[in-house]
């Protein structure tokens, strides 16, 4: 039998986190294909098409607990690094450096130096290393650095659900004739009666349809993102980036 590994239980954290990430894109996946129908309409006497939801399914309520699970144990892996990378340093915790020790993630470098008492159980070797990871080194400012991002939703998870809805960002047509002389993809919430698309025509067609494909994903709702941001791809986002620095560590425990 392999000898357990100090990292065991961060890997195991981070694959649950996968876990709950493959669930939500199949369900994605799933509502993406039935989400809603569209309604051509001929305006102007052709010389405008334009391409309308008419028919909307909601995103389920159900997808919130799991985007907390996901961030959770996103979160948990980078804690549990800390404290294994504390006992490293000290050998067995005393209760409360235990208590105390988690991943830092502060918004300034002044919140991280005054909670060094936090870090005191990892030593100082690897202070520098922790502190170059915070998100105010993020070149978009702390509030959009990953880690930043996964405390706020992870911290809104502990008192509310996490809400979705569907949103439109885009598309395409895949019948351009030489008569269509502008075409806008409106991006925002996916609601009923919503503009997906508008094809202007020089000469007016009524008969014309360009086919269009519109690109609609599921994004968060009322968190403390702006809204619009997608889902899946932020949480994959983070999931990338816990992994990423679990690996940066994981020499020291060789």
């Amino acid at each position: 039998m392999a000898m357990p590994h100090a990292l065991d239980g961060v890997r195991l954290k981070c694959q649950r986190a996968q876990h709950h990430l493959n669930t939500l894109q199949a369900e994605f996946d799933a509502f993406g294909r039935d989400a809603y129908s569209v309604r051509h309409n001929v305006e102007r006497g052709g010389r405008e098409h334009v391409y309308r939801v008419n028919r909307l399914r909601h995103t389920r309520p159900e997808w919130g607990p799991i985007i907390g699970d996901c961030l959770h144990n996103a979160a948990s892996a980078l804690d549990q690094l800390a404290y294994q990378l504390a006992i490293l340093h000290t050998g067995k915790l005393r209760s409360g450096l235990a208590r105390d020790t988690h991943f830092p993630i502060y918004r300034s470098s002044r919140e991280f130096w005054d909670n060094l008492r936090k870090l005191e159980g990892i030593g100082p070797d690897l202070i520098a290393p922790m502190e170059r990871l915070q998100p105010y080194h993020g070149i978009n400012g702390p509030d959009y650095h990953w880690l930043m991002i996964l405390k706020r939703l992870s911290n809104s998870d502990k008192h509310r659900t996490l809400h979705t809805t569907g949103y439109r960002f885009g598309g395409t047509a895949h019948y351009r004739p030489d008569s269509l002389i502008d075409t806008t993809f409106p991006t925002g919430p996916l609601k009923l009666g919503a503009e997906l698309a508008r094809f202007v025509f020089d000469p007016p067609d009524p008969e014309m349809n360009v086919d269009p494909s519109f690109t609609v994903h599921i994004a968060f709702k009322d968190t403390p993102l702006a809204d619009g941001i997608d889902t899946w791809a932020m949480l994959n986002m983070i999931c990338i980036r816990v992994e990423a620095v679990v690996d940066e560590f994981r020499p020291l425990f060789r």
